[in-house]
């Protein structure tokens, strides 16, 4: 076993937990939520004195999985992270034939599940070294519940095993293997109520193996909205939505409900669209919406504080990271009635409205539009809802917390 770190705290000299925190791609471009999750996770627990690895893949594209970097042990943002080929012979075709099946709920066999998940992304260099160092870490954290790295890693360790499932309500949920991994690992840590009930609705997992933590949000250093205007020349009102825009997001029906809107209504409100991938506009949409594409990170927090509202309509949500991140600017938010996380942050926080079909998403806006004082108050609830349940010192204590209540660490 490697020698632990130890540090005197009065008489007593107590042992550093040692964690390693396991992620499929980790400090990538446009790096998805869980990515996101998993790297301020690290940091903060770093920062907490908790002794952490990263271990991840060599792959930067989470469509093709091909090894982009150099196996080995790098140092990012003073994080330890040890990367480990993926495995490039995949059955490509197999793959999304079954994935084909698994989205439209068709009956498939185990056999053809655990093919699934092992001709998407895996690591033959990662297993080996769980299975060689499995007595080296107190703590084996996996980063999200939905890749090989998560599914084939978690049962090499499984008895120091914890994870972050990022669960949504998919087809994908529902396959038996992820019963067999939430029924094998140590503990599970979801960031939500409704993601906890959701967990409890699929897997039937007994209380003791759950514990929520989420992730941790600060404010921005400095938000300034007129900088953002006059940087983008954007002088009237404007919907924000941040985040990737793909058909998982619903970035698409976003944008289609804002052209009907636009039919419907004479103002001079616009949609702003900021962040990666590709965005399908029309001619006709040249004058309201507009695509910033990626943004540099304090124009992303300039636009927050700048918005009339800020709209996310994915339906795929286990936290929503910029809902948090929007909130903390002081603004309101409209989110997808049909997530129940989004929606349950509104009803919780008081700081946002929901919508279920373009109707109400017409009645919502216009109810914002029209109203600064209601909008300023909603806004400054989201801000203290943030601050109350997801601040760092909060999650770095659930965590401990749930840890202690896993039986992986001692008081």
């Amino acid at each position: 076993m490697v020698e632990k770190e130890t540090e005197v705290v009065g008489k007593r000299q107590l042992a550093r937990t040692r964690i390693a925190l396991t992620v499929p791609r980790f400090e990538v471009n446009h790096a998805g939520g869980a990515e996101i999750h998993a790297k301020a996770l690290a940091l903060k627990l770093q920062e907490a004195g908790y002794e952490i690895e990263v271990l991840t893949t060599c792959a930067q594209s989470h469509y093709t999985w091909e090894n982009f970097y150099e196996p080995g042990e790098y140092e990012i943002d003073g994080l330890k992270v040890r990367r480990f080929s993926a495995l490039e012979e995949r059955d490509t075709e197999t793959f999304l034939d079954i994935q084909e099946r698994i989205i439209h709920f068709e009956e498939i066999t185990l056999d053809q599940e655990k093919s699934w998940i092992s001709e998407g992304v895996i690591s033959e260099d990662l297993f080996t070294f769980l299975d060689k160092h499995r007595d080296d870490y107190d703590v084996f954290v996996f980063i999200p519940y939905m890749f090989g790295t998560t599914y084939w890693g978690a049962q090499i360790v499984q008895k120091k095993a914890v994870l972050i499932p990022c669960l949504h309500d998919e087809p994908y949920a529902r396959l038996q293997i992820f019963q067999d991994l939430f029924d094998s690992v140590k503990g599970i840590i979801p960031s939500t109520e409704p993601e906890i009930a959701l967990i409890r609705r699929l897997f039937a997992i007994p209380d003791y193996k759950i514990a929520q933590v989420a992730m941790g949000f600060s404010p921005a250093g400095e938000y300034n909205p007129e900088r953002f205007r006059k940087k983008y020349n954007i002088q009237t009102p404007f919907i924000y939505y941040a985040g990737r825009r793909e058909g998982g997001k619903n970035t698409d029906l976003l944008i289609e409900m804002f052209r009907t809107y636009r039919r419907n209504n004479r103002n001079d409100l616009k949609l702003i669209l900021a962040g990666s991938g590709e965005v399908n506009l029309e001619p006709m949409d040249e004058k309201h919406i507009v695509d910033l594409g990626f943004l540099p990170e304090q124009d992303k927090q300039d636009a927050y504080a700048a918005a009339l509202v800020f709209c996310t309509p994915s339906t795929n949500e286990s936290l929503s990271i910029v809902l948090m991140e929007s909130w903390l600017a002081g603004r309101p938010a409209i989110v997808h009635g049909g997530c129940e996380v989004t929606k349950d942050h509104c009803i919780r926080s008081n700081g946002g409205l929901f919508f279920n079909d373009y109707y109400e998403f017409e009645e919502v806006v216009n109810l914002i539009l029209s109203n600064d004082e209601m909008s300023t108050k909603m806004g400054q609830n989201g801000r203290s809802y943030v601050h109350l349940f997801f601040s760092w010192p909060r999650v770095l204590n659930n965590f401990r917390s749930a840890l202690k209540k896993f039986g992986l660490v001692q008081d």
